[in-house]
């Protein structure tokens, strides 16, 4: 892993897009033939080319993704319940921050 993070080089940048997107569509397919086994193997794939791409920048994504959770936790109604939009994605409410991966990133 690099010593702090930077922008990985075109040619490195363009491979991990390209892994993730190969891992992508072979999660689409394996959704569309119903494959449970081919979805957790797409899903774990997954996994292991955003931490390859992670480890490109010099990302500590665990750091990164714990922040993130952080913030989507803080998306509650004034309630204490989630705001739904009509397909399910969960809105934001009065009480969300944006995720502070700058001072991550800083380190």
């Amino acid at each position: 892993m690099k010593e702090s993070p930077e922008l990985a080089d075109h040619k490195t940048a363009m491979l991990r897009l390209k892994l993730i997107l190969e891992e992508y569509e072979e999660l689409d397919a394996a959704d569309a033939d119903g494959d449970l086994v081919g979805i957790a193997d797409a899903l774990s794939d997954i996994l292991y080319v955003v931490y390859g791409a992670a480890h490109a920048y010099g990302i500590p994504i665990d750091e990164c993704f714990d922040e993130v959770h952080n913030s989507n936790m803080s998306k509650l109604g004034a309630d204490g319940k989630p705001i739904y939009r009509e397909d399910g994605k969960i809105l934001k409410g009065p009480y969300f921050y944006e995720p502070k991966l700058k001072g991550i990133l800083n380190e």
